[in-house]
């Protein structure tokens, strides 16, 4: 996980779909608040799309749903990405 939640360094955004993870535990959530400490030091801006709503719940338990942008589509994410870049 920790590999590909890394900025390589030239990103303008970042989508990370996890719209297939039905099962997250703490080191994910972890790695999740790791990247994005990361991005935010970067200016970088991150979604999520989450296909499982138990994800969600757990993002939002967390309190993570504030620090990222959520969306059940990747449409959505991807729309909201070219709208920070701008």
């Amino acid at each position: 996980m920790r590999e590909s939640l890394r900025l390589a360094g030239d990103e303008q955004s970042v989508l990370v779909d996890f719209s297939e993870v039905t099962y997250a535990d703490s080191a994910t959530l972890a790695e999740l608040v790791r990247f994005h400490n990361e991005a935010e030091k970067a200016g970088v801006p991150v979604a999520i799309v989450v296909g499982d709503q138990r994800f969600t719940r757990l993002l939002q338990y967390a309190g993570l749903a504030e620090a990222f942008a959520v969306f059940d589509d990747r449409s959505s994410a991807l729309t909201f990405l070219s709208e920070k870049t701008r």
